[in-house]
């Protein structure tokens, strides 16, 4: 009986240990993405724009951040991405971690375009991955062709709140990569 008594002990705490390092997706916050119901990449150079700075805090059911926990952006093919681009970081003591999204292209509406987990842990999954660079070809700069498409402001790929329209919201957003011209090295 007492082995049974210390048997189940260890399993309990065994158990509460792990669940420490699970994810709870809705405890979670990915910002600025969740604001935008999507991701927005783009050339880094010569300094990434605020809005594909990703920063995620990664909870545990218990509402405590899960600190080292691996957290890894994944997307749907479709999108092309700067040489700098790092898909794979962790969590700091507080649960946090960075990325920044590097690269180009639009997927708009496309089930998983942007996925990221935290301890193999679905934390968010977007139907929308766009950048101010998407000019045909995804040349990783933004330049004079992604201001051409731009600039009716009727191109959803330019929607990056994912309102429905091309606001100011979105105009402020492409023209952080355009002025100055960011490119991928």
């Amino acid at each position: 009986m007492k082995k049974l008594l210390l048997s189940l002990l260890a399993l309990a705490l065994c158990s509460s240990v792990v669940m420490a390092t699970v994810p709870d997706p809705p405890k979670c916050t990915v910002t600025p993405c969740d604001a935008l119901n999507g991701v927005v990449l783009a050339p880094d150079q010569p300094s990434p724009i605020p809005a594909s700075i990703v920063t995620l805090t990664i909870r545990n059911s218990s509402n405590n951040p899960i600190p080292n926990a691996a957290v890894n952006a994944s997307f749907a093919n479709g999108l092309c991405f700067c040489q700098s681009m790092v898909f794979n970081t962790s969590t700091n003591a507080q649960g946090v971690a960075t990325m920044t999204l590097r690269g180009g292209g639009c997927l708009a509406g496309v089930s998983g375009a942007a996925v990221f987990r935290a301890n193999g842990v679905i934390v968010r999954s977007y139907n929308n991955a766009k950048s101010p660079d998407w000019a045909p070809g995804c040349d990783l700069t933004v330049n004079l062709g992604d201001l051409i498409r731009f600039a009716p402001r009727t191109d959803l790929c330019f929607d990056f709140d994912n309102l429905g329209t091309v606001d100011l919201g979105d105009v402020i957003i492409f023209t952080s990569g355009y002025t100055p011209g960011h490119l991928c090295p």
